[in-house]
């Protein structure tokens, strides 16, 4: 009998995140980025609730249900909101007859989504940043360097 290693599920969850940033910096494979960074995130989020955070999914669903319910005087469902935020990862990784064969949505804004929610997830759960966690979250804040911070009076 074949006796197994044993696998810690956080740096299961970690190794994917990293392979999920070094694919996206590569530029070729962002099916592959939503993928590694979906499982990554999911178990990172579990972890975090786990020991009493909060997940990035629970904070896009509460900033969602909010803002829908100002404007439109209703509550939002949270499992609209996160079949909404996941259904480019769900839609790849669930795939049945009864589903299209094309699918249509911005891979690399998907990609950079997911990226986003697994590294604030294992960010809130152990307080660092891997370089290549870092790296990304630097390339965001140029990407959005058009954005002003200040008030425009100043």
């Amino acid at each position: 009998m074949m006796v197994g290693m044993v696998h810690d599920v956080q740096s299961i969850a970690l190794r994917q995140l990293e392979t999920a940033l070094r694919l996206y910096f590569e530029g070729e494979d962002y099916y592959s980025v939503i993928t590694l960074a979906g499982v990554a995130e999911e178990i990172l989020g579990q972890l975090l609730i786990c020991s009493g955070g909060e997940n990035s999914l629970s904070a896009i669903k509460k900033a969602t249900g909010a803002t829908h319910e100002v404007l439109y005087d209703e509550k939002l469902n949270d499992s609209e909101t996160s079949e909404l935020a996941n259904a480019a990862r769900n839609a790849m990784k669930h795939w049945s007859p009864d589903r299209p064969k094309v699918l249509e949505f911005d891979a690399r804004g998907e990609a950079k989504d997911m990226l986003n929610r697994a590294i604030d997830n294992y960010y809130n759960l152990t307080g660092n940043l891997s370089s290549l966690m870092a790296r990304f979250q630097e390339g965001t804040v140029i990407d959005n360097a058009h954005i002003r911070l200040d008030s425009p009076g100043k």
